[in-house]
């Protein structure tokens, strides 16, 4: 099992250049657990970048795997994880929720870098 990030998704359905190294990660949605956070995320992203039917075809991608929602429990751990590592309250509650269900995460935000559980995903050269 694993969590993938709101940027994950986001470079996977906009095709970008780190959308091959997304995929293998997202293949299975059995094999993933989303935040309810990273669905908040990316359906914003959608209603901007994409058409109303793109964005709900979106959705239910993000729907065929575990759906997280942020609870009470979850929420004081991710407050400690912001306090312990600087992280903003958004991503604080996503890197939560892989750490309490013993899942990686997977990323392409540099704000997670070096945190135990971390697959951050960058291009292989500035000019990527």
């Amino acid at each position: 099992m694993r969590v993938v990030d709101s940027s994950g998704w986001i470079e996977y359905f906009a095709d970008g250049r780190l959308a091959p190294a997304f995929e293998p990660f997202l293949i299975d949605p059995d094999a993933v657990i989303t935040p309810t956070t990273v669905l908040y995320e990316v359906y914003r992203w959608a209603r901007r970048e994409c058409t109303d039917e793109e964005a709900m075809i979106m959705v239910g991608q993000l729907e065929q795997t575990t759906l997280e929602p942020l609870d009470g429990a979850l929420a004081i751990v991710a407050a400690e994880l912001s306090a312990d590592h600087a992280l903003a309250a958004a991503d604080a509650a996503i890197y939560a929720t892989a750490r309490t269900n013993g899942c990686e995460l997977v990323t392409a935000d540099a704000d997670f870098r070096d945190l135990p559980g971390v697959v951050l995903i960058e291009p292989d050269s500035p000019e990527d």
